[in-house]
């Protein structure tokens, strides 16, 4: 029973070393990388700004949401609720000050709108497919008519 008893303090000191030896030297080889990376070139994140990201079919809406609200270049593909209906929802970014967001209904742009600073958001975004989020005003002074 003792003998039981020592070899499971033994396999438990192995486990722990073993994690400990791995973790520490995880968080060196990290420190080495991230030394390199500053002395050969440092990543822009202003061009990871601009740059647009592509969310895909809005399998994860945050990918697109958290872009959204910092008007970042971000798109993403859905389908109406008709199961027919193709939407393409696309923000490019700030453009004088303003937030421009695009949206295509089967491939036709219906809306081309400059968002001021700090409206575009979702409850936005679900006033513009016509969900009464009250602010039908800010959706209509934002859209260029004729979309």
């Amino acid at each position: 029973m003792g003998s039981k008893k020592i070899l499971y303090i033994l396999l438990a000191l192995v486990v722990i070393g073993g994690g400990a030896f791995f973790f520490l030297n995880d968080n060196d080889s990290q420190e080495e990388n991230n030394g390199n990376l500053q002395e050969n070139s440092q990543p822009s994140v202003e061009n990871e700004e601009e740059e647009m990201v592509n969310c895909g079919q809005a399998d994860d809406p945050m990918c697109f949401v958290n872009r959204m609200n910092g008007c970042l270049p971000v798109t993403a593909e859905m389908v109406g609720s008709d199961g027919e209906t193709t939407i393409k929802i696309t923000i490019l970014g700030v453009e004088d000050g303003k937030c421009h967001f695009q949206r295509e209904l089967n491939g036709v742009m219906d809306m081309n709108c400059y968002f001021p600073k700090g409206t575009m958001n979702m409850d936005t975004l679900d006033q513009t497919f016509g969900n009464d989020k009250g602010l039908q005003q800010v959706v209509d002074d934002a859209c260029q008519s004729g979309w």
